[in-house]
């Protein structure tokens, strides 16, 4: 932890938070090129270095020097472990696009003019845009969420859900109010597993217990493993969700259904998930209910631009789905965007 804090005092005004630990020697070899210690470097990091919070330490190095050679994405197979790679040479004086001179560079062995910083040269979508400086849009805000985070073992199986769900309680509620169906990326891209989920919402602990079966499974289940957790909250809150998720639940009232999209998944697919469904960490929760928003999510277009501003993952190098940078940053058709589809309120 000391290292830690230490490592984030000198860099908290170079590296985000978030930032892969690799990120801090691309930070200071860019230092030292800028001081004229150093005129070129040569680093090898995870492609995940293209990304994300990753992506805004090389976009730090392209203001002030040049990336001249970069491949973008390798197999590294070293001692058994197989990972992808980005190798990224990096020195000089910025790109030609910043009108402050320069030269060419090269791209995965190919001649290019500029190199980005999420290493490309420009995309199928934007020609020789750099993506890398499209930013949330207010239209955009406050529709796509990451699924309910447990952090815990809330899960159970589906036929002991509707045993509990005939059970009566002491408040003479039905345990429908807690127990959800639970969809994660596998019930989207495959078959629906039967998962359930026990969600308690923010419910107080003595709420809690008077739905009696739900709590005392959670009591059983979920508290040794709570106590353990390091996270403060978590422990004393051991009842509810490791992410409480108030923003989805309060997008999501009163809709009829809503779109869901893996994470993480090799063809990107939406999917509607009907009114009382839970979705998983593992989904993007995106709180709109028509067709409209659903046909412009499947299009060719948002299929190129995610892929275009995502992050990869894995040995597969899977692409990966986040509300910010993948769903708030797309431009919708003018006058079809999410803030012109969302449904007026209850109230209204």
């Amino acid at each position: 932890d000391d290292y830690f804090s230490a490592l984030n005092s000198i860099y908290k005004d170079r590296i985000p938070g978030g930032a892969d630990l690799v990120t801090y020697w691309f930070e200071k070899a860019r230092a030292q090129i800028e001081s004229g210690k150093a005129q070129r470097v040569g680093l090898v990091a995870t492609n995940s270095i293209r990304g994300g919070a990753n992506r805004k330490v090389l976009a730090r190095i392209t203001r002030t020097a040049r990336i001249f050679e970069a491949w973008s994405d390798e197999e590294w197979i070293n001692n058994g472990a197989a990972v992808r790679v980005s190798l990224v040479c990096f020195g000089g004086h910025p790109s030609p696009a910043s009108g402050r001179g320069g030269e060419g560079a090269r791209l995965d062995g190919q001649p290019v003019a500029e190199i980005h910083a999420d290493l490309t040269a420009g995309s199928e979508i934007s020609g020789a845009l750099d993506l890398t400086l499209a930013k949330p849009l207010a239209e955009n805000t406050g529709v796509a969420f990451e699924g309910m985070r447990k952090d815990a073992p809330f899960d159970i199986e589906g036929e002991l859900a509707r045993q509990w769900l005939l059970l009566p309680n002491p408040n003479f509620r039905p345990n429908s109010d807690v127990l959800k169906p639970s969809w994660n990326g596998i019930d989207v891209t495959r078959r629906p597993r039967d998962g359930w989920v026990i969600d308690f919402g923010s419910l107080s602990v003595t709420a809690a217990t008077l739905y009696e079966m739900p709590f005392q499974y959670v009591n059983a289940v979920v508290r040794p493993v709570r106590e353990k957790n390091n996270d403060k909250q978590r422990r004393e809150r051991w009842w509810l969700f490791g992410r409480s998720n108030e923003d989805l639940r309060g997008a999501t009232q009163g809709l009829s259904r809503f779109i869901v999209t893996p994470r993480v998944t090799k063809h990107r697919v939406f999917r509607w998930l009907n009114e009382g469904i839970s979705a998983d960490t593992a989904l993007v929760a995106i709180a709109r209910a028509d067709d409209t928003t659903f046909g412009i999510l499947h299009s060719r277009f948002h299929e190129l631009w995610s892929l275009g501003l995502c992050t990869w993952l894995g040995k597969g190098n899977d692409p990966r789905y986040t509300p910010t940078t993948t769903f708030e940053t797309f431009p919708f058709p003018e006058g079809l965007t999410p803030r012109d589809t969302r449904l007026p309120s209850p109230s209204a």
